[in-house]
């Protein structure tokens, strides 16, 4: 089974046709790009949006089409800046039912692969940081039990933000899930490992793992500033995962120009570090994990 995560994508409502152009451009190449592996699975990992309008998911699922690119979302803090999650819900999670009335997260199984898609979202909240609701921990420790009993060979639990302290700008203010502890003790009750935490938010690609319970960590960078995306590859039968950083095809002159364009139209925040700083080093480009 063949799964493709996308970083931050945070397609931008620029409000100047000139840049609404660009982006448009590389967007629907880039999406070109990544639906030319055929993979099974193509998932984008939160803040797919920059400021959380509907018009943003609508034209981002525009562009998607016209590339022929099947995208299932999970929500950023990004995504959820405007508009309450109820409103966002038919934007996110796929075709996969909400395992909540409230937040967006949920669970299925795909090949070898059990996924718990959480959302570690506020809703409309200018604090970016991550949280996970009461709610949703209680449902994560029923998912953990349930897998621990039986399943696919893999689980591989995603959301938007970092768990505290594992992979690169972690450890700072707003650059995690707030109350990771919590969540830390849910991870700690595998006991079928391997198994993965796969997301983005801080932009930069980093791996770490196994932690003492079988845990792999594999935040995603952002597209735009890391020039690359990921691709695991799960053997049915279960024996391994293969993850590989995948870079954008960057040769076409005027692709290039759109991309770095679209770039730096981004705010401040996003550029605050530079893409060399973001891409990684080469332990954070691959990891293979064998049961």
């Amino acid at each position: 089974m063949r799964l493709i995560v996308l970083g931050d994508l945070q397609l931008t409502d620029f409000d100047n046709p000139q840049l609404d152009e660009a982006r448009d451009f590389f967007f629907e190449e880039f999406f070109r790009q990544v639906a030319a592996h055929q993979a099974d699975l193509v998932i984008a990992v939160g803040d797919t949006v920059t400021y959380g309008y509907i018009s943003e998911l609508t034209r981002q699922d525009e562009l998607a089409a016209k590339a022929g690119l099947k995208m299932l979302r999970i929500p950023g803090n990004h995504d959820a800046y405007k508009v309450p999650k109820n409103e966002l819900a038919p934007f996110f999670l796929g075709e996969h039912p909400r395992a909540s009335q409230t937040d967006l997260f949920t669970t299925f199984d795909a090949g070898p692969v059990r996924f718990l898609l959480l959302d570690t979202t506020r809703e409309i909240d200018t604090n970016w940081s991550g949280f996970v609701t009461d709610e949703q921990l209680a449902w994560l420790d029923e998912q953990i039990a349930a897998y621990n009993q039986s399943g696919p060979p893999f689980l591989v639990a995603m959301g938007h933000h970092p768990i505290t302290g594992t992979t690169h700008l972690s450890e700072l203010l707003w650059y995690n899930i707030f109350n990771s502890p919590a969540v830390q003790e849910r991870f700690a009750r595998l006991t079928r490992p391997p198994a993965f935490y796969v997301c983005g938010h801080n932009h930069s690609n980093s791996i770490t793992g196994p932690d003492a319970q079988g845990w792999y960590y594999v935040p995603l960078g952002a597209p735009l500033l890391c020039y690359s995306y990921g691709l695991f590859t799960f053997d049915d039968d279960g024996s391994n995962m293969r993850f590989e950083k995948i870079d954008i095809d960057r040769s076409d002159p005027a692709f290039w120009k759109a991309m770095d364009t679209s770039r730096q139209a981004q705010d401040e925040g996003f550029n605050e570090r530079p893409p060399e700083a973001m891409f990684g080093e080469p332990n954070d480009h691959m990891l293979v994990v064998s049961r």
